[in-house]
């Protein structure tokens, strides 16, 4: 379980995300949403390192860190962008081992072989990134992650430069590798109806400096998944309270 408490995370001297607190579900997906250029993707590289965290603490596998001492512990996190950003020149299959390390490495060449044959794709190893479809390439990136061995798997819009019938796919697809694996995973969305079909809890943020708006629990993973679920009553009422969340927090922006 992930939980975060007061969270301040400041860019050039300003403060993009203010006394953020949130808990995330024991296993399974969060959806973090919010206007846009609210800090959601800052929150990620938070997350990872890649941005200081000013205060707060993170509580995260059984252990407990204040923000001066967290950039040593993204190893917790695994980051797929929104972009796959796999090297031209490497197959797919290189474009996986080199996540672990030294490609050449005999381990790494077998546990990316692995890896593909979980995502669906060892008839593609010897591919090249730019003969392989945009979905396909999302889930080498996945592939990618999980070379890593890291618990939790943030996700930055992944899926948004894809067509909606692949993506309603690569959803279904990302659920039960997300279950199969036993991960916990926060993915970034302005869709509501992705959040509605992966998340089993949703944090809406406000307008920066970004706090919590609004946190709403999902319906198990099992009735989520049924086909009409997400054309039904229930998913419509949620979805009017996230749009409800997101006006308020849009029209904060424009203020």
């Amino acid at each position: 379980m992930i939980s975060v408490r007061n969270l301040d995370v400041c860019l050039e001297g300003k403060k993009i995300l203010q006394r953020v607190s949130f808990t995330s579900v024991q296993k399974g997906m969060i959806a973090i949403m919010g206007p846009s250029g609210c800090g959601k993707s800052t929150l990620l590289k938070a997350f990872m390192g890649i941005h200081s965290i000013s205060n707060g603490e993170i509580h995260a596998s059984g252990r407990s860190w204040k923000a001066s001492e967290w950039t040593a512990q993204q190893t917790l996190f695994t980051l797929v962008p929104q972009v796959p950003m796999l090297l031209p020149w490497k197959t797919v299959l290189e474009n996986v081992a080199i996540a672990g390390g030294q490609v050449s490495a005999s381990g790494h060449i077998s546990k990316a072989k692995e890896l593909l044959s979980v995502v669906g794709l060892s008839d593609s190893e010897k591919l090249y990134p730019w003969q392989i479809s945009q979905g396909m390439a999302a889930r080498v990136s996945f592939a990618r992650t999980q070379m890593m061995n890291s618990p939790v798997l943030l996700l930055d819009e992944p899926f948004a430069a894809i067509d909606a019938t692949t993506r309603f796919k690569l959803h279904r697809w990302l659920l039960e590798k997300i279950d199969e694996l036993n991960l916990q995973a926060m993915i970034v969305t302005h869709d509501p109806r992705e959040a509605l079909l992966l998340a089993d809890k949703i944090v809406i943020l406000g307008s920066r400096p970004a706090t919590v708006l609004r946190e709403l629990d999902l319906p198990p993973l099992q009735t989520r998944k049924e086909p009409d679920w997400i054309f039904g009553p229930d998913a419509g009422k949620i979805e009017r309270e996230i749009r409800s969340a997101l006006d308020i927090a849009g029209a904060n922006v424009l203020s």
